[in-house]
């Protein structure tokens, strides 16, 4: 039995390891430089409302990261997409709520939407809010709301709601 060491194998267990961790730090860095952000969307507006009433729905969007990589979120457009039975009154977001659209449009899937443009989310910072002063529709039943929105760096997010609509009546009559 030989107890020595191979002088040759030991070279190559060297090399090797070191090849490997610079493939990691390698793989790191391209990951960690070619993220884009990641971006969340939830709205604190309950999810059941009185029929043909004024509400304010607040959309809070978050730039949550990843473990690897936190990139800001740079020149995001946010679509807000409601049902076309409800009237859309007045978007409005910044700091303190500073720019506002009024310009309803008909959108995709023949939702009516206002847009707000120009949103920056940095990793660690508060959410942005974007609040939305819609009447609800006059009808009782299901609607959905589907926001939307990307950036110049690669934000891409779709988040879908679905908001009750009940007349006040029919729900004390029960």
């Amino acid at each position: 039995m030989n107890n020595q060491i191979d002088p040759l194998a030991l070279a190559n267990l060297i090399i090797t390891s070191i090849i490997a961790i610079c493939a990691l730090y390698l793989a790191y860095a391209a990951l960690k430089h070619a993220a884009t952000p990641n971006v969340r969307v939830s709205m604190s507006t309950p999810k059941t409302l009185q029929c043909n009433e004024t509400i304010l729905f607040v959309f809070e969007f978050t730039n949550i990261g990843y473990w690897y990589a936190k990139p800001p979120a740079i020149n995001m457009i946010v679509f807000c997409n409601f049902a076309p039975e409800f009237k859309l009154v007045e978007l409005r977001y910044g700091s303190s709520q500073a720019y506002a659209d009024t310009d309803a449009k008909i959108g995709v899937g023949k939702m009516v939407y206002l847009k707000a443009k120009g949103l920056k989310l940095i990793y660690g910072q508060e959410a942005e809010e974007v609040h939305v002063k819609a009447i609800t529709p006059a009808v009782e039943g299901e609607y959905g709301i589907r926001i939307s929105g990307f950036s110049d760096n690669g934000v891409n997010i779709r988040k879908e709601f679905a908001i009750r609509c009940e007349n006040p009546q029919a729900s004390n009559s029960r």
